[in-house]
């Protein structure tokens, strides 16, 4: 978790582990940036939570993207309304039907155009494989995206720099995760997960589930 590089753009979309990372990266960068999408989810709702987020940590600057292709794709259920949520825990070694198909690769990459313009040197994403069966949320794929965002990075040419994945939960459960924001100062209540994107939200999906687990106690 040591400072990877004055500056980074965070992935935040709102949920406990984004908030998480925010607070971290306020705490071990200089120059910090918050960026949230906008991809058809059905729990659309994160954003506003998001935004709230971004505004309580002082960020420089908060940027919304679009991301209109996945209106196209309709294999997993946070984008496909007519798709049942699944009700309890994730699967076991196996990638859960709410995988949204390179999901995680296309946030990467669009970070890395704002890292490349903005000559920024971190990119934070709060991703854990170790009770999240996501194949977007493993080491491995950590590791390939970032080189290559390196290896297609004008500011990475031209100033000889190189730009950091920044993933420190890697290796971390969630509630390891849950019991770092709170010492430092995360406010959860300010945070949502939930699949189905309702107000309060569903307690049974996944990712409640998952969360309530994770948050139990503390």
């Amino acid at each position: 978790m040591e400072i990877r590089g004055r500056s980074v753009i965070v992935l935040l979309s709102g949920g406990m582990d984004s908030a998480t990372l925010l607070w971290l990266a306020k705490r071990s960068f200089e120059e910090v940036y918050a960026l949230s999408f906008d991809y058809g989810q059905r729990h659309r709702v994160e954003l506003k939570y998001a935004k709230e987020l971004a505004r309580l940590a002082g960020v420089k600057e908060h940027f919304l993207v679009e991301l209109p292709v996945y209106r196209r794709l309709s294999s997993s259920p946070l984008v496909n309304r007519e798709a049942e949520v699944p009700r309890g825990d994730y699967p076991e070694n196996e990638p859960p039907v709410t995988t949204v198909p390179m999901r995680n690769l296309n946030f990467l990459a669009i970070a890395g155009a704002f890292a490349d313009e903005l000559k920024l040197e971190a990119i934070g994403i709060g991703v854990h494989a170790l009770d999240a069966p996501y194949p977007d949320c493993r080491p491995e794929f950590v590791t390939a995206a970032e080189a290559a965002l390196n290896a297609g990075s004008a500011f990475v040419a031209k100033e000889k720099k190189r730009i950091t994945v920044w993933a420190p939960f890697l290796g971390m459960t969630k509630r390891q995760i849950a019991e770092l924001g709170k010492k430092l100062g995360v406010p959860f209540e300010k945070t949502y997960s939930c699949y189905e994107g309702t107000e309060p939200p569903c307690g049974e999906c996944p990712t409640c589930r998952q969360r309530e687990e994770a948050l139990r106690g503390l």
